[in-house]
């Protein structure tokens, strides 16, 4: 912290409208303000001005003014240790709870809807975005990471190398898709925590900061909705982006000379910018779960085996490196949804129904990131996939570091982003974003409406279809029943085919019990799916929205004079880089979308046509059978 004998002052290059809720401090252009801090985050300083208001400044609007010379040697700074913001970003905007029919599904070991996936089913859509979290990432250790150790000493043995995953000072774990502060193992998360479990923010302390709110603010009936749900239409200069270089990318104030190996490409085609896919495909299963302990047993977890088609070396991974993996990936690709991992729950967990449905949907999970053409080539996923526990510790923290300190994470990750040199119109962008907004909210609308449907003929199927047939059917046995108090031969033949007829209702009952199994629960189970990848979009909308705002924002400023062209046409070009990652995630998620939904429906319609044509056959036996009554 600067203190007032040795000022820094810097002098206003934009105006700056800022967000008083969230500690910003608002300035002209010109206004020379006092630097108080410059330490607050990668593209954030906080600021004092003339009338002593102090908050926080983006670094790029200001310009910092020459000292004057001192007249005596300045004293030597104080040590203090080095802060590092490459570390993990807080990505997530928290999720609401889980809608109501999850709440309603049995959580039954192997229902396609069991525990491990309902703290996902999440609605950011219609959810308040939180206040932002200012977490020191050194100090606070991974705070949105789901890892185990609770404030536990981190064992430095050969034998715990797996605890290297966490950050050696950590105090909590909190599973990052659900974004949710608590000691690991010690509650489950999801619908049936309390509001305050679900609201808190990751992070201890604020550097100082000017103290910003950071509860949810109550809805009103006269809140401003956006495209988005029930969040302000403004840009939050204070989100994610924002403090880990979103800014500071587009202004132009950070640079890098990327190599080759890091380059992402991205290609134009007739369905517009699209990820250059690679080569040569891979794929990764997960089997073999088993229970394994450590520290003489006090802590047990289970343990899965992953093999990639690439290297058919077989590694071992816990719950908490996915999770690991997951917040990763999230700091990483700001532009790039990353679906939630299945929830990790408390009850029944070593269970081997449970286990065996949780190893299921970590595939599924799996299935998705090594089909995408980024995440699959990327180092940290690499990592994750073929870093064997025979390498010993040293090679598992080196790459834990390096993925946490990855100098291209969050906005700096455009700067790997090798674009078309075409640019782009703004407004066509603008139109396909506009369009696309409306089909993932539409979209996320019909996932609510066919899973809540779904899960309706699922409980039918179930209970009331399979009770009405048997009851047609003990009808039909009671019927027989009667009739074969006529012992005569001529009526044997009619009793004995509707003795079959009754049976047949009944097989076809059971039918009807064992059916979703057959269709629906993949169906459910893709909605799902889906319905958890589109609860991340908003966030990857909000982003690309708001470097259209700043480009629009430095086209104002230069039709004012206020800026000069070759910086805006800078802007716009860099903003195109954003727009061309943004618009090439979207049509990777169509491309998928086509395959998963065509696969879906053709397995949902297979299976209704054999079931019903398994009835019909069934019917035929019996009508067959009064042939000869």
């Amino acid at each position: 912290m600067l203190t007032s004998k040795k000022a820094v002052h810097a002098r206003g290059l934009y105006d700056f409208a800022g967000d008083h809720d969230n500690g910003e401090l608002t300035f002209s252009a010109g206004e020379t303000l006092t630097i108080v801090a410059q330490d607050i985050g990668e593209g954030w300083w906080e600021a004092k001005n003339e009338a002593g208001q102090q908050g926080l400044i983006p670094e790029a609007y200001v310009q910092l003014l020459e000292p004057p010379e001192p007249s005596f040697p300045p004293p030597p700074p104080p040590s203090a240790p080095a802060t590092d913001h490459s570390g993990a970003g807080d990505w997530n905007v928290q999720q609401s709870a889980g809608d109501d029919w999850n709440a309603r599904q049995s959580a039954a070991a192997g229902d396609w809807n069991n525990d491990a996936w309902n703290s996902h089913a999440t609605d950011s859509w219609g959810d308040q975005a939180p206040a932002p979290s200012y977490t020191n990432h050194n100090n606070a250790g991974l705070n949105n990471q789901g890892f185990q150790g609770g404030g536990m000493q981190q064992q430095a043995s050969e034998e715990g190398w797996d605890d290297d995953w966490d950050d050696d000072n950590e105090d909590n774990s909190s599973n990052s898709t659900t974004n949710t502060s608590q000691p690991a193992e010690s509650k489950p998360d999801g619908p049936g925590a309390t509001p305050t479990e679900q609201d808190q923010l990751p992070g201890s302390g604020n550097f100082g900061l000017s103290a910003a709110k950071r509860e949810r603010k109550q809805m009103s009936q006269n809140s401003d909705f956006s495209k988005y749900g029930t969040v302000k239409k403004s840009f939050n200069r204070f989100s994610t982006f924002a403090k880990t270089g979103g800014d500071a990318f587009l202004m132009g104030t950070v640079s890098a000379n990327v190599s080759e190996s890091d380059l992402i490409k991205i290609i134009d085609t007739p369905e517009g910018p699209a990820w250059s896919y690679p080569s040569q495909p891979y794929t990764c299963s997960i089997k073999s779960p088993k229970k394994e302990s450590k520290l003489k047993g006090l802590k047990s977890y289970i343990a899965y085996q992953l093999t990639p088609s690439f290297s058919n070396i077989q590694v071992s991974r816990r719950y908490k490196h996915f999770d690991w993996l997951h917040e990763r990936l999230e700091a990483k690709f700001s532009c790039i949804p990353i679906p939630p991992l299945p929830d990790k729950a408390l009850s029944g967990r070593y269970e081997d129904d449970f286990v065996s449905e949780r190893m299921r949907q970590l595939q599924l999970w799996v299935d998705r990131m090594v089909r995408h053409p980024v995440i699959s080539q990327s180092e940290v996923f690499n990592h994750f996939l073929t870093c064997t526990d025979e390498k010993g510790l040293a090679k598992w923290k080196a790459g834990k570091r390096k993925a946490e300190k990855d100098e291209y994470q969050g906005g700096k990750f455009f700067l790997t982003l090798q674009t078309p040199p075409n640019c782009l119109d703004m407004r066509d962008v603008e139109k396909r974003m506009e369009i696309f907004c409306k089909f993932v909210k539409n979209m996320d609308d019909n996932m609510r409406n066919m899973l809540q449907i779904g899960h309706d003929s699922r409980k039918k199927h179930l209970g009331p279809y399979k009770r009405e047939f048997q009851k047609i059917g003990g009808s039909f046995k009671q019927l027989a029943d009667t009739f074969n108090l006529d012992s005569g031969a001529h009526s044997q033949n009619l009793t004995a085919a509707i003795d079959y007829t009754g049976d047949t209702y009944n097989e076809i009952g059971d039918m009807y019990e064992k059916q979703p199994k057959e269709d629906l629960d993949h169906m459910l189970e893709v909605l799902f799916e889906y319905k958890g990848m589109l609860s991340t979009y908003p966030d990857v909308l909000k982003l690309h929205e708001g470097a259209i705002g700043k480009a629009k924002e430095c086209e104002r400023l230069k039709d004012e004079g206020r800026m000069p062209e070759s910086d805006v046409t800078a802007v716009i070009q860099r903003s195109d880089v954003i727009s061309y990652g943004t618009l090439a995630e979207m049509n990777h998620f169509q491309r998928e979308r086509v395959t998963d939904y065509k696969e879906m429906m053709q397995k949902y319609l297979s299976g209704q046509i054999k079931f019903y044509r398994e009835i019909t056959q069934k019917l035929e036996t019996a009508l067959h059978r009064f042939d000869n009554a």
